[in-house]
């Protein structure tokens, strides 16, 4: 195994191989923690190679949407050929987390609930008046009929300041 060298001291752990590795083997549908054990590098390795070399990062990222992908078709597959109740709830979870991971990483699965409000002109606020009898809120008895304002009350009223 080749090994790239720094200025001294110990060599990275994180080769091109491995990175061209850690590409196929995600694109597959294998998760970055099994990879990260199967080449023996750290989970904080891989992500300092990842700051190191946006190449790689880019080339991560769409590896791990189409490995998203893979492992949804593959739960998919299997939930329709499950036999028997434990391996159908077993299946039956790991689509529903295949799913999860779908929505949480995938634009395609992501809710579009976006609403755009366009108003042309002048927007009026206000209220109707309800003309009608009070209701009685507590001890105080209340059988008036419920004010109401019309235009001729408000000419009377005071101007706010």
């Amino acid at each position: 195994m080749t090994t790239q060298r720094r200025g001294g001291g110990k060599p990275r752990k994180f080769t091109q191989a491995i990175k061209s590795e850690f590409i196929k083997e995600m694109a597959s549908g294998k998760t970055a923690l099994s990879l990260c054990e199967q080449h023996k590098v750290s989970r904080s390795g891989l992500w300092q190679a990842r700051q190191d070399d946006p190449a790689f990062d880019a080339e991560y990222e769409q590896a791990a949407c189409n490995g998203i992908m893979a492992f949804l078709d593959d739960a998919r597959r299997a939930m329709e050929t499950a036999e028997g109740r434990d391996e159908i709830l077993k299946h039956k979870e790991l689509l529903r987390h295949a799913e999860w991971l779908a929505e949480k990483r995938l634009a395609i699965f992501q809710p579009a609930t976006r609403a755009e409000v366009k108003i042309d002109g002048p927007m009026v606020v206000g209220w109707n008046t309800i003309e009608g009898v009070a209701n009685v809120l507590s001890n105080d008895k209340v059988d008036v009929r419920a004010r109401t304002i019309n235009d001729d009350s408000r000419a009377a009223l005071p101007a706010a300041e």
